[in-house]
Parts: structure tokens; sequence; C-alpha cells
């Protein structure tokens, strides 16, 4: 069985020292992990690894998200590489550093977007984004969006989450 150093796990980043920061952190954490240059994560900053995009940079809540996406990539052997977007729905979801539920919704999300399930999963920090916070009218985290035509908003367990992007995605086919 590989364990998380025995991997090759490529983190895509674009844009910023604080950003950079937390990535060296995360380097430190997970020797496996190799940066690269990716100026197509937009908008800035952006981490990527495989078919999920994480815009902003994470803070408390989010970091610890974003770690547990960066092992679960390492330990499946995914990550290697940025995909072809295929015919899979493009899942946002929206959170704060200091939502309690977003790291669930965004752990479940992560792993039907490794899976395959979701085509393309984009994470977005409303703080740091609040023009498009407010586009998708943002006014509770987190905020699921599948395809800009289904829309989720609960406060509820990472089952659940799965569950209900689930059912979104088989509402759009």
């Amino acid at each position: 069985m590989k364990g998380e150093g025995d991997v090759r796990t490529v983190l895509r980043i674009n844009d910023g020292e604080e950003l950079r920061a937390f990535v060296e952190e995360l380097q430190r954490e997970l020797p496996g992990v190799e940066v690269v240059e990716d100026g197509s994560l937009s908008p800035p900053p952006a981490l990527g690894i495989g078919n999920i995009s994480y815009h902003g940079v994470p803070r408390h809540r989010e970091a610890r998200a974003f770690r547990k996406i960066v092992r679960m990539a390492a330990s499946r052997g995914a990550g290697e590489e940025a995909p072809a977007r295929g015919t899979g729905a493009e899942v946002k979801i929206f959170t704060t550093p200091t939502c309690r539920f977003c790291e669930r919704a965004v752990v479940a999300a992560a792993e039907l977007a490794m899976g395959g399930e979701v085509g393309w999963l984009r994470i977005y920090d409303a703080v740091e984004f609040p023009e498009l916070a407010e586009e998708y009218e943002v006014t509770a985290v987190p905020k699921v969006v599948i395809d800009d035509r289904v829309f989720i908003e609960a406060q509820t367990t990472a089952g659940e989450y799965a569950r209900l992007i689930r059912r979104g995605l088989d509402q759009l086919r």
C-alpha cells in the first residue's frame, strides 16, 4: 500500500505570497507534494489538484479541508496532472474560513470529484471573492451550485452533502 510520501501529487498554484506560505507548510507535512505554476487557475489566488480548485488562501477550517483533499489525492494516486474536462458537471462551493459545515461539504464534494462523479469542483472563499458571492446570491455557507442551475444551502453531515449533490446531479440528467 502506498504511503502519503510515496506518490507524486501535483499541486497547481497561481499567485499570492500568503498562498505560497500555505503551500510550503503543506509540502513540509507531505513531502510527495510537487508545486507547479498554473496561470490557468482563475480567479487567483488559487490552488488546484486534479479536477479540484480552491480560490482564495485557505485559512482555519478551509485549510483543514484542503489538507484533507491533498491527503485523499495522495492516497489515491490522484492529482498527478490536471484532467481534461469530461462530461461531468461543474460544482462550485462557497465557503468562509470559520464555517463549521463547509469542511464537510468540501470534503464530500472532493470525494465525488476524485471518484469521477463531478467533472470540476471549484471552491471559493466568499470573503475573498465578494463579487462572485454576490453574483450567486450567497447569503449562507456552504452554498453548493451545480452547473449554475441547482443550488443547495444546507448545514448537515458529509454523507448528507454527498447525497444532496448526487441528487442535484441526477436532476440535471
